[in-house]
């Protein structure tokens, strides 16, 4: 099928952030997938990338898309090497699917999302991660060669099929994160892990007053000899707002034993969850920033986390704005919010006045919110590098219509 015969036109379901696309182009291997690019490149078509679609809108609201192109067609798992722990998979395939064929082998790709129908090119291009970026790291961490598709036609392979394999430059890790503003994603090779034969995630909850026996708790067992496979914090109004989780995954006997060394460095009554309520329990975590009216990615330096705590639990008082928070102990969370379009913006830009919250991004807002402030925040240092990346790699300036971080 070549690109024309592929292409059809953009209707309502295909709508970024109440724009409707001109059309949208689902190339069946990755030469039309580069072919398209090109040709959007000749004709200065705004063009956007799209997997699974569960995150379409993040970013800044776009004048205009002329052009969506899907990866929905370029969905195979092209190579799992088990006996190298690595996997190649096209960029359409859904994390779901691929950690499913994993499992035959007894392997996956240690990320979590919340989004059923996360793609693989997806998860990539926004870096998403989940609790068990703890231990394993984002997609960034574990990409360790990629296949892009270029704005002038060609087809560029960077790293390779082995861990090892350190030869040119790491495309990998420059488009993870990059939200399409570089290249498209043709097919990834990740690195993946064992799945562990058994786990365990002990859970602490403590009241408003027990705030700072929290956060001391959870200091100790980051200084500790205990190994979590996933530590997360969460703050959720009611009787008992603060929670720690912590997971260990490893074998029955390790797995027990630093279970029990945690337990014994925690103030508060523990429980410890196995089978499906620890899997609920992980659901659960991943789901909750994902209510309300608004969603912001913050990170802090792990010393910070009282005053990170105090800032989010104030935030109903202060801006009159519901807020529930998960984040991963070592300094990276998600916020929901829920509130009035003006109190939301005191809110982002409280957050990004405070000397105690690093980098703050709306990933998910109305547009009223996307209106007043500009979701990836104030400039940076590191914006003019940026920029003379996208004018190398994208000289027309199509790619991610203007939504991107650049």
């Amino acid at each position: 099928m070549d690109t024309l015969t592929a292409q059809r036109p953009g209707t309502a379901a295909d709508a970024l952030d109440g724009v409707v696309p001109v059309h949208v182009s689902e190339p069946e291997t990755p030469e039309a997938m580069a072919e398209t690019i090109a040709r959007a490149s000749r004709e200065r078509l705004q063009t956007v990338f799209r997997g699974g679609g569960t995150k379409l809108g993040w970013g800044r609201v776009p004048r205009a898309v002329d052009l969506v192109v899907s990866t929905a067609r370029l969905n195979r798992l092209v190579a799992h090497r088990h006996g190298d722990l690595t996997v190649t998979v096209q960029a359409g395939m859904t994390l779901r699917d691929l950690n499913q064929a994993l499992r035959g082998q007894q392997q996956w790709l240690p990320v979590e999302s919340a989004f059923a129908g996360t793609t693989v090119g997806g998860l990539v291009a926004t870096n998403e991660a989940g609790p068990s970026r703890h231990r394993n790291g984002t997609p960034r961490d574990l990409v360790i060669g990629i296949t892009l598709a270029m704005t002038d036609g060609r087809l560029i392979k960077s790293g390779g099929t082995v861990v090892k394999n350190v030869a040119g430059y790491d495309l990998g890790k420059l488009v993870s994160g990059s939200h399409g503003t570089f290249a498209g994603i043709v097919d990834v090779t990740f690195k993946l892990v064992p799945i562990p034969a058994v786990s365990s995630t002990l859970v602490a909850m403590y009241s408003e007053a027990d705030a700072a026996a929290m956060t001391r708790d959870v200091a100790a067992l980051m200084a500790s000899q205990v190994e979590p496979a996933a530590f997360d914090v969460a703050y959720a109004p009611g009787t008992e707002p603060y929670q720690f989780a912590l997971r260990v995954a490893t074998s029955p006997a390790a797995t027990a034993a630093q279970i029990g060394s945690a337990r014994s460095l925690v103030s508060a009554e523990t429980v410890v969850l196995t089978g499906d309520d620890e899997w609920g329990l992980w659901s659960q975590h991943l789901a909750a920033p994902w209510g309300g009216d608004a969603t912001v990615r913050l990170s802090w330096l792990p010393a910070r986390l009282p005053k990170v705590l105090a800032l989010v639990s104030g935030l109903r008082a202060t801006d009159n704005v519901a807020a529930t928070f998960v984040g991963r102990a070592a300094g990276s969370g998600l916020l929901a919010l829920s509130g009035a379009s003006q109190a939301l913006t005191a809110v982002v830009n409280r957050l990004r006045s405070s000397p105690d919250v690093g980098h703050v991004v709306v990933l998910r807002a109305p547009q009223a919110l996307k209106g007043t402030v500009d979701v990836w925040g104030p400039p940076r240092d590191s914006d003019r590098v940026l920029r003379s990346l996208k004018q190398m790699f994208d000289p027309a300036g199509i790619l991610n219509a203007g939504r991107g971080p650049v």
